[in-house]
C-alpha cells in the first residue's frame, strides 16, 4: 500500500496522512517558537518510520517514548503506526525503577529519550538489555553518558517509509500506563480501532473545529488520547509547552491565537490567578476532566472568560470517551460529569454485582466503541475489570433524576466508619464550600472503635485564616454526625500527581508514617 493511499483504512497515522494530504502548508506543531507544516511531520514520521525498520522493528514491535513535551513525540506516534508497530509513552517524571517496571512489561526494542531520561537510564544498560531494548535514541545531543544514538542524525540521513505495513481495526497501536493508584502501572493496550473512535468522539461531543490552534501543557504522554490524536484529526495547529507555567500559558495564548486548550480544574485555577486584565479574543473553548470541579472555580471561570466555553468530560485511560457536560449545562449542573456520550452505555452496579436501584449509588460500569483491548500480557488484571463488552471502572457514582451522571470517588476509596459508607468527594466539597479553603483531601484512617475514622487535608487560599475548630463547626452545620471529619490538618500543599490530580495515595502514605487517630 502506498504512502498515501490512506482513504478509508482506519489506522491511527491515516489522521496525519489526510491532514498533510489536504493542509500540507498548514503549520501541525510550534514548539518554541519553530513551526513545522503537516507535510513536514508527515515526512518525519515517514523517516522516522524508515530508521525503525532500519532497526529491525516490525509489525507488533513496541517502541517506548520517554521525555517530556516535545514535537518528535508527533513523528514518533505517527511513524509507529506506519509500520504496524506500537507506541508507548512512558511518564516523564519517573525515576529510572518506575520506568524499568513499564520496561520489563512491554519489552520494547527501542527506546527514544530524553536528556534528563538519559541520565536516569546512564548505568543500566545489562537492565536495558534484559528489558529487550535493543536500540537507543536520544532527542538531545548531550546523552548523559549513555550509550546512544542522536534521533535528529538518523532522521537526517534515513529512508523515508513508502509502503505502509497492513494493520486492522483491532491491531495494537499504544500501550498507555495507568497511574498505579492502585498498585502497579498498567500497560492499557489501545488498538487503531478504538483509537479512531475516540478521536472522532471527541471531535463531535466538544464540537472541535477544522484547523483549531490548541495548546498543549498538560504531558502528552497522558493527554494524547483526548487531546493530540482527536485534534490531529481537525488538522489542528498543536502549539507544545514543554511544560505547565500559568502565565506562559497566556503568553501563548497571545503571541499564537490560540483557540482551545485540554486542562484539568488545579491547571486551570492558576490560570485563572494570573489572568491578563484583557481576555485573548481567539481562545473560544476549553476542555477539562481528571479531577472534581469546585463550583467557585467554574463559576469564576466563565464570569472572567464569558466568551469561552468550558466542556467537561468523563473517561479514564482505558476508556475515554463516556460522558460530557456542556457548556449550556456547566452552572446547571455543576456537580455531574454530564451524560453518556455518542456510543457510550452505563449502568450502576452494587457490591453483590446487581443493578443498582433508581437514584442509589454504585460502581460506573461501561462500554463503548472507545474501550481498550485489555492490559498487556495481564489476563488477571484484566479479567478483573472486565466483564465480557464492559469494564468495571472502579469508580462510585449516581445519575440523577435527569440521567446526569454525578462522581463520588473511586470505590477502593469509600470510607467505612461504623459499618456506614462515607464518600470523601461529598465531604471534599463541603470544606471546599469554605471560603478560607482552597483544596481538600478526605481519607480514613484506621480506628479502633469505627474500623475508619474521617480526617481531612486542607490547604488554605493564599492571605486566607482558618481554624481547625472553625471548620469542623463549618461541617457540623452542613454533614450528618458519621460524615463529619474526625480531625481536619491544615497542611501548606497537598501531594499531586504530574497532571495535577490530588495524589491520594501519597497522602494516606503520609498519614499512616504520621500515626495518625
Amino acid at each position: 500500500m502506498s504512502i498515501l493511499e490512506y482513504g478509508t483504512v482506519p489506522r491511527l497515522d491515516a489522521l496525519l496522512a489526510r491532514a498533510a494530504a489536504s493542509e500540507p502548508r498548514r503549520p501541525a506543531v510550534i514548539f518554541q517558537g519553530a513551526a513545522q507544516t503537516y507535510a513536514e511531520v508527515c515526512d518525519r514520521a515517514r523517516r522516522f518510520a524508515g530508521v525503525a525498520a532500519a532497526h529491525g522493528l516490525h509489525k507488533g514491535d513496541r517502541v517506548a517514548f520517554w521525555a517530556a513535551n516535545r514535537p518528535e513525540f508527533v513523528e514518533v506516534l505517527f511513524g509507529v503506526s506506519m509500520l504496524g508497530g506500537i507506541t508507548s509513552p512512558l511518564d516523564h517524571w519517573w525515576k529510572w525503577a518506575d520506568a524499568y517496571v513499564a520496561l520489563e512489561q512491554i519489552r520494547p526494542r527501542m527506546l527514544i529519550l530524553g536528556g534528563p531520561q538519559a541520565l536516569e537510564v546512564s548505568g543500566h544498560h545489562d537492565a536495558l538489555q534484559a528489558a529487550g531494548v535493543e536500540c537507543v535514541l536520544c532527542l538531545d545531543e548531550d546523552g548523559g553518558g549513555l550509550a546512544c544514538e542522536p534521533y535528529e542524525v538518523q532522521l537526517r540521513s534515513a529512508t523515508a517509509l513508502r509502503t505502509l505495513i497492513p494493520v486492522t481495526p483491532i491491531d495494537p497501536a499504544m500501550i498507555l500506563f495507568t497511574s498505579g493508584s492502585t498498585g502497579r502501572s498498567k500497560g492499557a493496550v489501545h488498538t487503531h480501532g478504538s483509537l479512531l473512535s475516540a478521536a472522532g468522539t471527541m471531535a463531535l461531543e466538544l464540537a472541535l473545529r477544522d484547523g483549531e490552534r490548541t495548546l498543549h501543557f498538560l504531558p502528552l504522554f497522558s493527554s494524547c488520547l483526548e487531546h493530540l490524536i482527536p485534534l490531529t484529526l481537525m488538522r489542528a495547529t498543536h502549539i507544545i509547552m514543554p511544560q505547565f507555567d500559568a502565565s506562559a500559558v497566556w503568553e501563548a495564548i497571545d503571541d499564537f491565537d490560540v483557540t482551545h486548550f485540554d486542562a484539568v480544574p488545579t491547571t486551570l485555577r492558576r490560570i485563572l490567578e494570573v489572568a491578563p486584565p484583557r481576555m485573548p479574543g481567539s481562545l473560544r473553548l476549553v476542555s477539562y476532566a481528571s479531577e472534581r470541579m469546585p463550583e467557585r472555580l467554574i463559576t469564576a471561570l466563565m464570569e472572567r472568560m464569558p466568551t469561552v466555553e468550558f466542556v467537561e468530560f468523563y473517561g479514564m485511560m482505558e476508556q475515554l470517551c463516556l460522558t460530557v457536560l456542556s457548556h449550556s449545562e456547566q452552572r446547571r449542573k455543576i456537580g455531574t460529569v454530564g451524560r453518556p456520550m455518542i456510543g457510550a452505555q452505563l449502568y450502576l452496579q452494587s457490591a453483590d454485582g446487581s443493578p443498582s436501584g433508581p437514584g442509589e449509588a454504585g460502581e460506573i460500569v461501561a462500554r463503548s466503541p472507545t474501550l481498550f483491548a485489555g492490559y498487556w500480557q495481564d489476563a488477571a488484571a484484566t479479567g478483573q475489570v472486565m466483564r465480557g463488552e464492559w469494564m468495571r471502572t472502579g469508580d462510585f457514582g449516581r445519575f440523577d433524576a435527569d440521567g446526569f451522571l454525578m462522581l463520588e470517588g473511586r470505590i477502593k476509596e469509600v470510607i467505612k466508619s461504623g459499618g456506614v459508607t462515607v464518600i470523601p468527594t461529598e465531604i471534599e466539597g463541603v470544606l471546599m464550600q469554605h471560603s478560607s479553603v482552597l483544596d481538600a483531601a478526605v481519607i480514613g484512617v484506621p480506628d479502633e472503635r469505627w474500623g475508619e475514622a474521617v480526617h481531612a487535608f486542607v490547604t488554605l487560599s493564599p492571605g486566607a485564616a482558618a481554624s481547625e475548630s472553625e471548620l469542623k463547626s463549618f461541617c457540623q452545620e452542613r454533614l450528618t454526625g458519621y460524615k463529619r471529619p474526625k480531625a481536619i490538618h491544615i497542611v501548606p500543599e497537598l501531594p499531586r500527581t504530574g497532571i495535577g490530580k490530588i495524589a491520594r495515595r501519597v497522602v494516606r502514605a503520609r498519614a499512616a508514617a504520621a500515626s495518625l487517630d
